[in-house]
């Protein structure tokens, strides 16, 4: 008998239906019974929302300082000066020696330093700004959309560069769907989809001039008016489009600021207002009633006549006639808890980014150590997961461009005893990151307690190197050679001391002899 029984061999059905209890979530009870949670029911509401989005968000960044505020907060934390790669060559997967990986490593990082100062397309950016460029508008816009393209060997030569990459930095905007292929299933969001949801082809607009004027409204540009860039070429990334990934099916980013954009845009409405409040009333005119309607000899009248007034910058005196009584305006704005309404709002904001209140409000007033640092700590998982995330998905692909073409243009010797580059392409390019250091909050206890790791093997140097924004082996050579010139410094130093306690040097002459030399010299 197959199937569960009970005690007297009866079939115990399972797929009877069994009754549970009741989840509010999920039911139509007060006092969420009008909760229904709104849906996205087409492809070009999905546009639409998205393109609202992202112009708010760019509204926020460009005149709103709490925006901007969190938004430095991120980018400054996770990416900051640049992250810069440490070639980490595995050389007894390659079977090579150590110091061939070595010297590798260095001819790699040597053709990378030079590639950043010519990476921009445009000539105007180091390739670190080009990566905080595409960091905030990943977090703004929601994704990052960079070209990468290969300058011909004319344009190479005339512009005195080494390499031919380059990167081309483009607004997420231009990434739409042409008109004419709205109905195509295989393209979305102006993305074109191999069967598997594989990115295949991207389509950037492109408009003629006469054509900017309707270059927001997809509906009025065509297939002729965009670029159609494949997404590979063979192992090679033609296309860099980034976003933080939140749901299965997704295709296109979301901005930081979706989840808490209301919070943004009130609380800088409100300040506003309460501003606006303070300037009426630090100009509010005063009335003055005057007997029998005499007017002052200094009054000054409105050009039609209609009010006299004495004019007092920046307020006025108005004088009233007869009957006329004045009612003097008083302002109590803002509000005896405003303070406090307001740092309310600013900690729900903070949240919504995922970044302290101290970071996003840069007030420190109201912390210690021990709760500060706590923050920074919850920041720190935060920032740390935007920079394994952005230097995995952006500056990996590229080092690995520009290794190949730097091997391929003689700059990088491989061991003849190693395999082919092409053959072993990920071992050779392997890398580690290096970021900004993170900075101390109290360097004495946290100095101390790098020590303490380090001392008790639960660290590495050059993981304590690289949380400082350093370099271990790089570090390691200056100290060897500052080594030599600090040994060489304490040997003239001990030099008068050794000296000085030998007592003067004996030169064979006579006491009475020097006496009589010091006195012919006096």
């Amino acid at each position: 008998m197959s199937g569960l029984v009970d005690m007297h061999g009866r079939p115990i059905s399972t797929a009877r239906f069994v009754p549970g209890a009741s989840h509010d979530a999920g039911a139509f009870r007060d006092p969420i019974s009008g909760w229904r949670g709104p849906q996205v029911g087409s492809r070009e509401a999905q546009a639409r929302e998205r393109t609202t989005m992202q112009r708010r968000a760019d509204d926020l960044v460009a005149n709103d300082w709490a925006a901007n505020s969190a938004l430095n907060a991120v980018s400054f934390n996770a990416v900051g000066t640049g992250l810069v790669p440490k070639a980490a060559i595995p050389a007894d997967m390659l079977g090579i020696d150590k110091a061939e990986a070595a010297r590798v490593g260095r001819e790699m990082e040597w053709a990378w330093s030079r590639w950043v100062l010519e990476a921009d397309i445009r000539g105007r950016s180091h390739f670190h700004d080009l990566q905080m460029l595409g960091l905030r508008s990943m977090l703004a816009q929601g994704e990052l959309l960079h070209l990468v393209v290969m300058r011909s060997e004319e344009e190479r030569k005339r512009h005195c560069n080494l390499f031919s990459l380059a990167v081309q930095a483009v607004r997420p905007y231009r990434l739409q769907t042409p008109a004419d292929m709205a109905a195509d299933p295989s393209v979305r969001d102006g993305i074109r989809f191999s069967r598997c949801g594989r990115p295949e082809a991207y389509f950037i607009a492109n408009p003629a001039p006469s054509l900017l004027d309707a270059f927001t409204t997809a509906e009025a540009l065509t297939s002729a008016d965009f670029s159609c860039i494949p997404a590979r070429r063979a192992h090679r990334r033609l296309v860099l489009h980034l976003f933080r990934q939140d749901s299965e099916e997704q295709v296109r980013g979301v901005s930081c600021f979706a989840s808490g954009i209301t919070l943004f845009r009130n609380l800088s409405d409100t300040l506003n207002f309460e501003l606006f409040a303070q300037l009426m009333a630090s100009t509010f005119p005063v009335f003055v009633a005057t007997e029998a309607g005499q007017l002052p000899l200094n009054r000054q009248d409105d050009e039609d006549g209609s009010e006299p007034y004495h004019k007092l910058e920046p307020g006025r005196f108005y004088y009233g006639a007869l009957n006329q009584k004045p009612y003097p305006l008083e302002s109590k704005r803002p509000s005896a808890n405003f303070t406090s309404f307001v740092e309310i709002i600013l900690r729900a904001m903070a949240a919504s980014q995922g970044i302290p209140y101290e970071s996003l409000a840069k007030d420190y007033s109201k912390t210690n150590y021990s709760s500060m640092r706590a923050a920074l700590n919850e920041a720190w998982k935060l920032y740390g997961y935007y920079r394994q995330w952005f230097a995995r998905a952006y500056c990996q692909p590229l080092w690995e461009m520009l290794v190949e073409e730097a091997w391929l243009r003689g700059f990088i010797r491989l061991p003849e005893d190693g395999p082919d580059f092409y053959e072993a392409r990920e071992l050779w390019c392997n890398a580690s990151w290096v970021g900004p250091a993170r900075g101390f909050v109290d360097p004495v206890k946290e100095i101390q307690a790098v020590i303490m790791a380090l001392e008790s093997r639960l660290m590495t140097y050059g993981e304590a190197w690289a949380e400082r924004g350093g370099d271990f082996d790089e570090g390691a050579e200056i100290m060897l050679a500052e080594a030599e010139t600090l040994r060489r410094l304490s040997a003239a130093d001990s030099a008068p001391a050794a000296r000085h306690a030998a007592g003067p040097a004996d030169t064979g002459e006579s006491k009475e002899d020097q006496e009589a030399e010091e006195d012919d010299a006096d």
